[in-house]
């Protein structure tokens, strides 16, 4: 940070500190007129606002600014919009600057000090053309474009030349200059956040360069100069000056000689560039470049670089590097750069020398070394040209790969074939002992050396199928290395071998074939294993409960004629009815176990399929995890089990309140982590589940222990429904952990916990029973709502489950009345006749007239019961003909109006002989149409076809709300009175899907 201006800082802070009896008056504050409704809100009301700003060092030293020397006046008469704008930029950690009226003073943080340079700190309370003199050209028109648009205008990667570490450094940024409102509505000011990218660009731009100096391979045009120094000129800013020399060893026998093979920026004959100049010497920067043998150096320019044409814009450099060129023990020269004037001489600076140092030492190298391997290959061919001349041609063309190779290791002669199949490069170090060997994956290679010093100690062949790093490419997945088959056999002379010869052919796609059908094979039994073993378990789960029922059932049955047979008493006729509700309860039990099992495998195949879709809707963390516990209070207390819901401080710390999530999908997740919470914590002396929930805005597995053990994540992306509300705020990680006190998990239990249609151990499924999908199904849901799920658990200690999703923050729905467990609700469909208040009868919600269509005598007449005895007055109809009959007969018939009999909802089952629900349905709006109903009836359909297209098929034909098979008693009766408590008939016909 510049600290200069410091002074002025402390006779600011000296000031505002003196009483205002020293200053000859009595400070007057001017009237400031307070709302009363914003009384309790001390920003607005208290003139001395800044007094509750955060106790910093900056902060002081906005406090002790002159404010009242400045075009926004003292601190006390400041509008309400400035204040919140100035108090939202002090407290935050970013870089932020606000510049406030029309000659836009500035107000700023501790983050933008640095920024601001030498600006800063005069730039406080200052207009900006006055703290940055030198780039207002360049910013007020983004004020004005600002001001034009009532937009932010952003600023991408914008260059600055900024005064600070006691020069002009180039610099670039990234921001926004965004406008605000004052009181009045209209742009007051403008909020600027920036952040620095001079890194990136630097680094961007030198890479660039780096890349575009490329190695030589093959026949090569031109000397080393050629691959160097048109690259570096391409880059002036960061390389101002350039001299390369090139060591000569050969021209004159045991000397060094140096020769200036290119510059950049240095005049022809500069005394400190001589052409050609022993590297013994003491001409120009010689002695310079004997210190930079061994490493870099860095020095500051002096004299001896007077006359340089420095190239770029920043003037001369300050600075010079010496860059030695070196590879495998030799000197190959040195290259000479001047330094960017404008950038500090720091680690970036060194790594970009280094970076150009290591790039022109390969490209050096590997000149050299093709040359050399040339000359040397050029002489063994004259010298058999005569006698393989033939022999060459065959094998050159030859459909395999063959490799002559010497028995120290070298390559004497390698067809081309050799060279596509092994990826071995023809021109790199080609003649190197064991070279060819390098082409093999590392973990074969040994293998590769043990048959080759089989073929030279004269065994008579060696046949090896080893994989190279070359890469193969299968027809499907993913690359993996080649395979070849090679046969080698040793060329022997008099008894000694003189030389090996090896053939090889390609056989990556025989091997991945055979592989393929392995894997295929293996996939194929390991999935009908797991098949049977799925059939078997959700078997034996659901035979189990079949047990149960038919057990308590039976016993019901029998149970009047148990007491008949005795002499009845009244305590017997209890004692049986007590026992009867024991043997339903069991019933429950067993049929809810059943249903759990049934939504599971539905589940499962809906995710297998990609049928789950994620439909995020606005929604409270709190009132989702609130609603599925209460889904558990019966068993909670049943078990005499403690529940504790806490919010963690991220939550208030984000300001988290609205986000745009999917609610039931959330619910399917902790419905399962509560089951299994429940089930596993149920025997144990404590028995506690705490459930807490949080909100991070990045990295969510910082929130969570370093303990959790991550289930291995298959999908990568979110498949959702964006929000409608967009720029509402920033992305949200949802935290959520359900931590128990049961009977806990080793580390070998937890790792397949996740696992597709596992449990624990053997042991959990006999005691606890479960299909081993609950925690696989949560842990895709998490994956579809672009999220993870963890546990960390001990034997004995309880366990904690974890997982998170994304959301991102948003604003209530227009209608908060929805309730997770409710589908979507179409917007009220308009009805051909009107409705007349007159033949609108007052309904009683706890004595409804209902009219229930249903074909199975034994379902009609169990639910007509209930409904009888939670106070209803039921008709039933065995078809939708037999309804119509009825509905002709209601107070809803317009004939009818005045003395027909009473009828509130009409229920009707899907399937029917004669006339089916839908059909029915069809029939009564066609019947409203006309206006021979004289008010909608509304119409709730039970069925077991609960799938989307179903349920949409429904709904389409008229009927008003779907409740599917199995349901719950209370839950008809709580859709029935749902559908019947708005006081606007009209609004009925919103329909709705309730899946219990």
């Amino acid at each position: 940070m510049n600290m200069a201006g410091s002074e002025d800082s402390r006779r600011h802070a000296q000031a505002a500190q003196q009483p205002s009896e020293q200053k000859g008056q009595q400070p007057q504050t001017p009237p400031v007129f307070i709302n009363p409704i914003s009384r309790a809100y001390p920003l607005q009301n208290s003139n001395a606002w800044y007094l509750n700003l955060p106790d910093t060092p900056h902060i002081t030293f906005f406090k002790n600014t002159d404010w009242s020397a400045s075009q926004l006046g003292p601190l006390e008469t400041w509008g309400i919009a400035l204040r919140l704008y100035a108090q939202q930029v002090l407290t935050n950690s970013k870089p932020a600057c606000l510049y406030w009226g029309k000659r836009k003073v500035a107000v700023y943080n501790e983050a933008f000090a640095p920024l601001a340079g030498k600006a800063h700190p005069r730039l406080m309370g200052a207009p900006f053309e006055v703290g940055f003199p030198e780039i207002w050209g360049q910013i007020q028109v983004m004020f004005d474009e600002a001001d034009r648009t009532g937009l932010a205008v952003n600023v991408n990667e914008i260059q600055l030349l900024v005064e600070r570490n006691g020069f002009t450094e180039e610099t670039y940024f990234t921001g926004n200059f965004n406008p605000v409102r004052g009181e009045s509505g209209e742009i007051a000011g403008y909020h600027n956040s920036t952040y620095e990218v001079t890194r990136q660009i630097l680094s961007d731009r030198r890479t660039k360069m780096l890349n575009s100096m490329k190695t030589p391979t093959g026949v090569h045009q031109g000397d080393l100069a050629s691959y160097v120094i048109p690259f570096l000129e391409t880059n002036p800013t960061d390389i101002t000056m350039s001299l390369f020399y090139e060591m000569d060893e050969d021209s004159v026998p045991n000397t060094q000689l140096l020769r200036l093979r290119g510059k950049t920026g240095v005049p022809d004959g500069h005394p400190s560039a001589p052409d050609v100049v022993n590297l013994d010497s003491s001409d120009g920067i010689i002695p310079l470049l004997r210190q930079a043998r061994r490493d870099m150096i860095t020095i500051p320019v002096d004299d001896n670089f007077a006359g340089i044409d420095w190239q770029g814009s920043g003037g001369p450099s300050k600075s010079i590097s010496i860059l030695p060129l070196s590879g495998s023990g030799r000197l190959f020269g040195f290259l000479v750069v001047g330094a960017n004037p404008r950038r500090p001489l720091d680690e970036d600076h060194s790594q970009f020398m280094r970076d150009i140092a290591s790039k022109v030492s390969s490209i050096a190298s590997a000149i050299i070394t093709v040359d050399e391997a040339k000359k040397r290959a050029e002489r063994l061919e004259k010298e058999l040209e005569d006698s393989e001349k033939q022999i060459r041609f065959m094998a050159q063309h030859a459909a395999v790969g063959l490799l002559h190779s010497a028995i120290d290791g070298s390559m004497l002669w390698a067809n081309e074939e050799y060279f596509n199949l092994t990826g071995h490069s023809g021109n790199d170090e080609v003649y190197n002992r064991g070279s060819f060997l390098d082409v093999y994956v590392d973990e074969e290679q040994q293998d590769a050396r043990e048959a080759w010093l089989r073929l030279i100690q004269g065994e008579q062949s060696v046949s090896t199928e080893l994989h190279l790093k070359k890469l193969f490419t299968p027809p499907v997945g993913d690359l993996e290395p080649s395979c070849i088959r090679s046969h080698s056999f040793p060329y022997i002379e008099d008894g000694k071998v003189k030389s090996v010869m090896t053939c090889m052919s390609d056989i990556s796609e025989l091997k991945w074939a055979k592989k393929t059908e392995a894997r295929r094979a293996l996939a194929a039994e390991e999935a009908k294993k797991d098949q049977e073993d799925f059939i078997d378990t959700v078997s034996h789960e659901m035979r189990n409960p079949l047990s149960g029922i038919l057990m308590s059932a039976d016993m019901i049955a029998k149970s009047l004629t148990e007491v008949l047979s005795k002499k009845p008493t009244l305590e017997s006729a209890i004692e049986a009815l007590e026992s009867n509700v024991s043997k339903a309860k069991i019933i429950l039990t067993c049929a809810n176990h059943q249903k759990r099992i049934v939504d599971d495998v539905l589940k499962l195949s809906k995710l297998e399929y990609q049928l789950l879709v994620i439909k995020p809707s606005p929604m409270r963390v709190l009132e989702t995890v609130k609603s599925t516990v209460e889904m558990f209070e019966s068993d909670l207390a049943a078990h005499s089990i403690k529940t504790s819901i806490s919010a963690e401080t991220s939550v208030s710390e984000n300001h988290v309140d609205w986000v745009s999530c999917d609610s039931s999908r959330l619910t399917q997740i902790l419905t399962n982590f509560l089951t299994n919470a429940i089930k596993f914590t149920k025997g144990e002396s404590k028995r506690v589940i705490n459930i807490s929930y949080g909100a991070v805005v990045s990295d969510p597995r910082k929130a969570f222990p370093e303990q959790v053990q991550w289930a291995p994540t298959e999908v990568k992306t979110m498949n959702t429904v964006r929000s409608r509300v967009l720029d509402v705020g920033k992305q949200l990680f949802l935290t959520f952990t359900v931590k128990d006190t049961g009977i806990g998990l080793n580390s070998h239990e937890m790792e397949k916990l996740f696992s597709r249609f596992e449990q624990a151990s053997a042991k959990t499924s006999i005691k606890h029973g479960g299909s081993g999908l609950g925690l696989f199904i949560s842990k895709k849901l998490t994956e579809k709502l672009g999220g993870e799920i963890g546990v960390m658990s001990q034997p004995g200690h309880g366990s904690t489950f974890v997982f998170y999703v994304r959301s991102e923050r948003t604003v209530p729905a227009p209608s908060e009345d929805s309730s997770p467990d409710r589908c979507k609700a179409p917007p009220p469909r308009s009805l051909s006749n009107p409705i007349d208040s007159e033949f609108e009868p007052e309904i009683d919600l706890q004595h409804m007239h209902v009219l229930f269509a249903e074909d199975n005598p034994l379902n009609q007449r169990l639910l007509a019961a209930q409904l009888k005895s939670a106070g209803c007055i039921v008709q039933t109809a065995n078809n939708g003909l037999e309804a119509l009959d009825k509905l002709r007969e209601s107070d809803a018939w317009h004939e009818k109006a005045k003395n027909g009999n009473r009828l509130d909802i009409f229920l009707t089952d899907w399937e029917m002989p004669v006339m089916d629900g839908l059909e029915c349905a069809r029939n009564i709006r066609e019947l409203e149409k006309e206006g021979k109903l004289t008010r909608h009836v509304e119409i709730i359909a039970t069925t077991g076809n609960a799938r989307d297209e179903h349920v949409e098929t429904a709904l389409a034909s008229g009927i008003d709300a779907v409740i599917s098979k199995p349901f719950h008693p209370s839950d008809l009766l709580k859709l029935m009175r749902e559908r019947l408590s708005t006081t606007d008939p009209r609004l009925r016909a919103a329909r709705t899907w309730s899946s219990p």
